[in-house]
């Protein structure tokens, strides 16, 4: 079966299709293609506290584009889901309302616990873990950063922060709100010792492939401290000629390095396992474990 995922966030809005296959084992998710638009609805949702209309128009236009190219795949079942700019901008119900009647798209308005949930349905099966370790996942994005302890494969605590992206390019982080995350993480530190660092999220994608020779995924905090250093002198125009980034990469990649560092030095995280995993595939198992329960009623 072929599923959609469609990720309405803070900086940009991706759609995810997957193709998931039946197995002695298992279910099989093998990704198929995922588009990208950057749209930056947070710019708007948290310097105005409402999205223009011009912005809207943007909105819905992608939205459409999406919705051609799920039914062109004949994708059996999708999901949308729009996470920090839409739950924080003052004229999101109609913005909904209007996507709704444009598109055909129901979007599901996810709140920062939802998103951390959806975050752990990932499992990290593919991560360096055994059965016993301690683990942090660390998701950032433009608008929040969602953190999910993990100990013995079990959900420990969970916790979404008004820190992102867009919010540090714009000063809109206070000082409380980092106490608010380090009293947070502190809580954990004797307790769940040896904690390991999962990173989430496009920037971390971005030094991972472009900044590290480590062919397992892993980046080091060294080599965060050292981009942190290097890129934030950096003009941005020089980010993306030089480094080969997008604009919309460019202003961001220093903030989203900034929450990464600080949280690592907190909890004396020395590596970060950086799966090419976020939103879109968590809300793609949803749907997957949403029609496995649907199918099991029916058939009792």
């Amino acid at each position: 079966m072929k599923l959609g995922a469609i990720d309405i966030g803070s900086n940009a809005i991706r759609l995810l299709l997957m193709n998931v296959y039946e197995s002695p084992t298992g279910p099989i998710f093998i990704k198929d293609t995922i588009y990208r638009i950057p749209l930056r609805l947070g710019e708007e949702a948290f310097l105005n506290g409402k999205f223009s209309t011009a912005k809207i128009n943007s909105l819905i236009k992608a939205l459409k584009a999406f919705k051609n190219i799920l039914d062109v795949h004949q994708t059996e079942i999708y999901m949308a889901c729009a996470t920090s700019a839409m739950r924080e901008a003052r004229n999101s119900k109609k913005v909904i309302e209007k996507i709704k009647e444009k598109t055909g798209i129901e979007i599901h308005v996810i709140s920062g616990s939802q998103e951390a949930d959806i975050i752990f349905s990932n499992q990290l099966g593919e991560g360096p873990f055994s059965d016993n370790t301690n683990y942090l996942y660390i998701d950032v994005g433009g608008g929040s950063t969602e953190l999910v302890l993990i100990s013995d494969g079990k959900l420990i605590d969970k916790w979404s922060f008004d820190i992102g992206t867009l919010r540090l390019k714009h000063n809109m982080v206070s000082n409380e709100a980092w106490r608010e995350m380090r009293v947070w993480l502190y809580k954990f530190r004797n307790e769940y010792s040896g904690i390991k660092g999962v990173g989430s999220g496009g920037n971390i994608n971005h030094i991972l492939k472009n900044h590290s020779k480590n062919k397992n995924n892993i980046l080091s905090l060294e080599v965060i401290e050292v981009c942190y250093s290097m890129l934030k002198v950096i003009p941005d125009i020089d980010k993306q000629i030089n480094f080969r980034m997008r604009p919309d990469r460019a202003d961001v990649i220093v903030p989203a390095l900034e929450i990464f560092r600080k949280i690592m030095n907190w909890l004396d995280i020395d590596e970060l396992f950086v799966p090419k995993l976020g939103l879109p595939d968590g809300i793609i198992k949803k749907l997957y474990e949403d029609t496995q329960n649907k199918k099991n009623k029916k058939s009792k």
